[in-house]
């Protein structure tokens, strides 16, 4: 027997009749996307009910036609685009970092700060009158003359050391220094150098007699070993910030004999015998934790008055937000910028940043740093041996420059490059220094030179630098064009915020929950009336194909072979 297939359009009329399976008009896609419409404009009208941003709230109401929702669009896009290229502009400003100098205070007492570290160094380093002893010292027992001579010739050359004066040391070229390599002419030269006793006399500090030996101590600068008041860069220093709670002294008057007078003792016939050379002191003034800055000569037998001015610039501490490359100054604990260089355990200072990098270039030509001139630290010091390559290198390190300024200044010699900013809060001291000779018959048969330091004025100037448009500006500049083209604020956004990230994850979760609760509602449908309809749909085939046969339609008969 042979069945004929059943006729496809037969089956079709079949589903379309009784099973009911005809697929919808609209896909599946378009039935999704026409839902997430439906919710999304949903969520639009809930959000336009409650916001205050202006336009948003007619832009986004139930009622709106669509003329009105059209007009309500382009003032709220207009509005935006505005809004937002002014907050460009503001922006660019902002980030341009400009700033201004302002008078802090014009009135501000001067025994607010401490009186400057007054460091003297008498011209002529050593005392020569220890010669012998010195020779009795570090090279004991010695019998041999070339090494006594060459002993004295190297020292010799130390009389006058200063950093970049190491030219003194080129008579050194051709001698055989490897005979005294072991010797520390540091200490050599901190032996013979000037004691207190010998140097300094008759201070006195606010017309108060004082023993010079009590408030000054011996400290390294670079112009060798010297002598400093009021200073912390000592172990005296320190120990006396302990004992006295007011060290580092201040003053509050100004004028002759408020600060310290003291008389700087010279004594020629002690000189280096062979230096032809003028004789006198350096005074360098300074503030706390400088180790160096370039001194005032003052030549002898002159009474000498140093009236000092001192000035404070600082930044704002809104200026911070701006690198310090841009704002080019350093503050005292940004020890993470790339700008921060200084002395192996001191604070930063622009002039202690200087004599680093002097250092490092002392170091990269030489190998080594004159232990003399510079703290403690981590390179190796200069031996006799080095002192000829010093004097080879001299030029390099005499001239010193910045960054960018061989722009605008011819350069003639090769010179240091030292990045050094100024630090953010800077005391200055403007010294106006005036010499007066002392007439033989005054001084008779010494030779000194009497200092008279003491402040100007009771009163100093304050200068205070600040970001022109600063993050507080920027903020309430912001603040104002989002009120003037979207007339909304910073409840608004919390509005939108509050719409984000609670109200639109509860909507999207709730119809979630509910989509879940119809699918299984829906499947327990499906399984109760599966038999039923299973049932239902053979009866009706069965029928239909009954009277198909009999009518000789759609199905197939048997056909007998």
């Amino acid at each position: 027997m042979v069945y004929r297939p059943v006729n496809p359009k037969a089956l079709n009329v079949l589903n379309q009749k009784y099973i009911g399976l005809v697929p919808k008009k609209w896909s599946s896609a378009k039935i999704l996307a026409k839902k997430f419409g439906t919710s999304t404009w949903e969520l639009a009208y809930k959000f336009g009910k409650r916001t205050t941003i202006h336009g948003v709230n007619r832009l986004l109401s139930e009622k709106s036609g669509k003329l009105e929702r059209t007009i309500w669009l382009c003032a709220v896009v207009v509005a935006l685009v505005a809004a937002v290229y002014v907050c460009l502009i503001l922006s660019k400003r902002f980030n341009e970092g400009k700033f201004e100098t302002v008078v802090d205070n014009t009135r501000y007492p001067v025994y607010r700060v401490v009186f400057p570290v007054i460091t003297i160094c008498n011209l002529n380093r050593l005392n020569w009158q220890r010669l012998e002893e010195a020779k009795q010292r570090f090279l004991p027992n010695e019998k041999s003359q070339e090494k006594l001579k060459l002993f004295e010739k190297i020292i010799g050359t130390y009389d006058d050391i200063r950093f970049a004066n190491f030219d003194k040391f080129d008579v050194l070229a051709e001698e055989p220094l490897e005979l005294l390599k072991n010797i520390n002419f540091s200490l050599v030269f901190e032996f013979m150098t000037w004691r207190c006793d010998e140097m300094l006399a008759f201070c006195k500090w606010r017309h108060f007699k004082m023993n010079c030996c009590e408030i000054f101590s011996k400290r390294r600068t670079r112009s060798g070993l010297c002598w400093s008041f009021n200073t912390l860069e000592t172990d005296e220093g320190r120990r006396m910030q302990r004992l006295d709670p007011y060290w580092p002294w201040h003053t509050g008057a100004a004028g002759p004999s408020t600060g310290l007078s003291l008389r700087v003792l010279l004594q020629p016939e002690n000189n280096f015998p062979n230096r032809i050379s003028e004789r006198g002191v350096s005074v360098m003034v300074t503030e706390p934790f400088v180790w160096h800055k370039d001194p005032y000569i003052i030549p002898e037998n002159t009474q000498t008055t140093v009236e000092i001015e001192p000035i404070i610039y600082f930044y704002d501490n809104d200026t911070r937000i701006i690198s310090s490359d841009q704002r080019q100054c350093v503050f005292a604990d940004e020890r993470n910028s790339l700008d921060y260089k200084t002395l192996q355990g001191y604070v930063y200072m622009i002039e202690n940043c200087e004599s680093q990098c002097h250092q490092e270039y002392l170091v990269r030509y030489c190998n080594c740093t004159l232990d003399l001139l510079f703290p403690p630290g981590p390179y190796t010091s200069c031996k006799s041996t080095d002192l000829p390559c010093l004097a080879l290198n001299n030029e390099y390190l005499r001239y010193t420059r910045q960054p960018g300024e061989e722009k605008f200044v011819r350069l003639f010699y090769d010179a240091m490059l030292c990045k050094c900013y100024r630090n953010c809060f800077s005391l200055n001291y403007f010294a106006d220094v005036r010499p007066s000779f002392i007439p033989p018959e005054v001084r008779g048969n010494m030779s000194y030179v009497d200092l008279d330091v003491f402040f100007r004025y009771e009163s100093m100037m304050v200068y205070r630098t600040r970001l022109i448009f600063g993050w507080v500006d920027l903020l309430v500049a912001f603040g104002g064009i989002a009120g003037l083209f979207l007339g909304c604020s910073l409840i608004s956004a919390m509005e939108i915020v509050y719409f984000v990230f609670v109200e639109l994850p509860n909507y999207l979760s709730q119809r979630i929950r509910d989509k879940l609760q119809e699918r299984r509602i829906e499947t327990n449908n499906n399984l109760s009336s599966n038999t039923i309809n299973h049932n239902i749909t053979q009866n009706q085939f069965e029928e239909y194909v009954l009277n198909g046969r009999k009518q000789n339609k759609f199905i197939s008969r048997p056909v007998w072979n």
